[in-house]
Order: structure tokens, then sequence, then C-alpha cells
């Protein structure tokens, strides 16, 4: 039970409903073949601002367990092609465990300044503006992490690094870069498969979970370049695991109200 509520939380780092947005993708996480989580991204960019959302809902074996409902959503600007984030706003429940919290983070210039949760984070979850400094310079939030900025031509050699105001991350990418074809329901998309390791930076506790994902290559990208946002978005990604690899697939695409299915 203790390792199935670590990759919920996991799930909500490294991962939206919405309304006129320009790329909707949906995805299912699977662990062991089973059907773990239901998830929806949704990317806009109108000229320099961007808008991404994430919706995230248990499914499965998981949701007799840990029901649970996660919705996010970043806003930003794009400046000289790199996402700056202007606020982020989340909200969980576990429905099973009457657990809930909706919270907010603003930045100036890309950096945290001030966290609003409700209920308020206790004890160490508790970090000054120093330490929203700190860990949050040269991050991003947890959904502009997501994905790349298309200003590298290989989003392989972007390391990115996440920070929700409590926990931060690192993924730090390989050189190990191949070119190739995924198919999603009988669409094939020209992707590159990048590969790279989870570093839990502060917020985490040890476990054989982070022990296993921080291993060499034990993360893998399939990133696709959307043009209109300018982002390299990845179709699908997996992560090693002590009870087997979770892999998280798109099974649909939608684009200027048009679906790929």
């Amino acid at each position: 039970m203790k390792k199935f509520k670590t990759l919920v939380m996991f799930l909500l780092l490294v991962n939206p409903l919405f309304t006129k947005a320009e790329n909707i993708i949906s995805y299912s996480a699977n662990l062991g073949g089973l059907k773990i989580a239901e998830i929806i991204y949704s990317i806009d960019l109108q000229e320099n601002n961007w808008n991404i959302k994430t919706d995230i809902k248990a499914s499965g074996l998981v949701d007799k367990f840990v029901s649970f409902t996660f919705k996010a959503e970043s806003k930003g600007l794009l400046d000289d092609g790199k996402l700056k984030p202007e606020i982020y706003n989340f909200y969980y429940e576990i429905k099973n465990k009457n657990k809930s919290r909706e919270a907010s983070i603003k930045y100036d210039d890309g950096i945290p300044i001030s966290l609003k949760a409700n209920p308020p984070y206790r004890g160490s979850d508790i970090l000054s503006k120093d330490d929203l400094f700190k860990y949050g310079s040269n991050s991003s939030d947890p959904n502009s992490a997501f994905v790349v900025s298309g200003i590298y031509e290989n989003p392989c050699l972007e390391s990115s690094r996440s920070f929700d105001g409590v926990r931060s991350y690192e993924i730090k990418m390989s050189e190990r870069t191949k070119k190739g074809k995924l198919i999603i329901n009988e669409n094939k998309y020209e992707i590159i498969l990048c590969k790279g390791s989870f570093n839990p930076i502060v917020g985490y506790e040890e476990s054989d979970f982070l022990e296993t994902a921080s291993e060499k290559n034990s993360i893998a990208y399939w990133y696709k370049y959307f043009d209109k946002e300018k982002m390299w978005v990845p179709l699908k990604f997996t992560i090693d695991t002590p009870i087997g690899a979770l892999v998280v697939k798109a099974n649909k695409i939608t684009n200027n109200n048009k679906n790929k299915e």
C-alpha cells in the first residue's frame, strides 16, 4: 500500500479540465500491465502567453485503495523561448482518506515568492522565502517541467528541475538519444527517445522506489515536437520501480479541434 501511495505522489509531480486548449493529450498510466490512473494534459500558447493544465484520476486497482483526483494549472510567459511561470495552482483530494488540499504559488520573474495552501502545510513542509528562492531558482512549476522548450533542437540535452513549493527534484538526462516513431491508435508520430534518472533535492524521504528511480537511465521519455506551442511534449514515459515499470502513454491527441485516435 505504501508503494502505491509513493507512485501516486510521483504521478502528481511528473505530469489537467480546461477550455480552448490547442493540444489536449490523454494518457493511461499502467503498472505491471494494470491501469492505475488516467491523465489529461493540455497546452495552449497565445502569442507569448502559455497555459498548461493537468487532470489526474485514479483508475483500476489504485482507485480501490487510494481514490484520488488531482488538478493543476499554470500560466506564464514565453521569454526567449523558455517557459517562465507566473502562477501555479493545484488541488488534490484522496476521497477514501478524507484528505484534500488546494494551494497557489505566485512568481516574480520566474522565481516563487509566495505559497498559500489550505489546509496550511506543517512542520518541515513549511519553507521560508529564502528556501523558496533557493529551490525555485532555475526550476519550473510541475506542469511546465513536464515539457522541454523548443529552443532546444534535442530535448535530451536539457535536464529539468521541478519545484511545487515543498518538494523539488531534477530529471538528469543522459547523452543517449534515439530518433524513432511512436504508434498511438494506428497513427505514427516522429519522436526522440531520451533517458535519464530521478534526483530528489528536497522534501522526499528515502524509499526503495526513489532508490530505483534514481538509477542511471531508469526513466525514459518519448518526445514529440509541437510546432505552434514551440515545445517538446512526451507522448510516453516510463519509470523503473521496485514493483515493475510504470508506463504512461498517450492514447488520444486532440489538436486544433481535430481528434487523432
